[in-house]
């Protein structure tokens, strides 16, 4: 569902997408979090270094993380990888911004078996791309990608790891 509400932006869970309209992710989180807030307690966005599950949409445990890097060794963005028992096994990923989050810019994710994809690919945001996932992985290996791009779209990085997690 997208609603052009600008004041979601200091949400954690709306995001920008590249029409420019906030992304309601996770509703439930949000409403749970808006009535916190109305009791008067503290609410707190999910670290980008510590992801909790479903902190970006993926159910399950998170299993695994992975640094997209430059060739300087700067990280331009982590894709963090969850693991549900749920329908056969259900693998999950997102791709978070490190360097550019806050800016617009295409941020991409993508997850495979081998015979099936997910992707999150050609598309702008502000801070993370996904969440992708594939179902009935149970016994089977997962390849992840991601690509995080300037702003100025002058360099890309990216990097895969496949047949992770068997």
């Amino acid at each position: 569902m997208s609603i052009p509400l600008g004041f979601l932006w200091g949400i954690p869970w709306a995001r920008k997408s590249e029409e420019g309209k906030c992304e309601v992710r996770r509703i439930l989180v949000g409403l749970v979090a808006s009535a916190a807030v109305a009791a008067g307690g503290l609410v707190a966005a999910p670290s980008a270094s510590a992801a909790p599950a479903g902190a970006y949409g993926c159910a399950g445990s998170e299993i695994d993380t992975y640094n997209i890097k430059d060739t300087d060794g700067s990280v331009w963005g982590t894709i963090h990888l969850y693991y549900s028992s749920a329908d056969g096994g259900t693998n999950c990923a997102v791709n978070v911004a490190r360097k550019y989050s806050g800016q617009r810019h295409m941020i991409e994710v993508v997850i495979s078996d081998g015979s099936r994809t997910d992707a999150d690919k050609n598309h702008y945001y502000y801070e993370y791309a996904g969440p992708v996932s594939l179902n009935k992985m149970s016994g089977k290996c997962v390849t992840v990608s991601g690509w995080v791009t300037s702003p100025s779209g002058s360099k890309s990085v990216g990097d895969q790891w496949a047949n992770v997690h068997c």
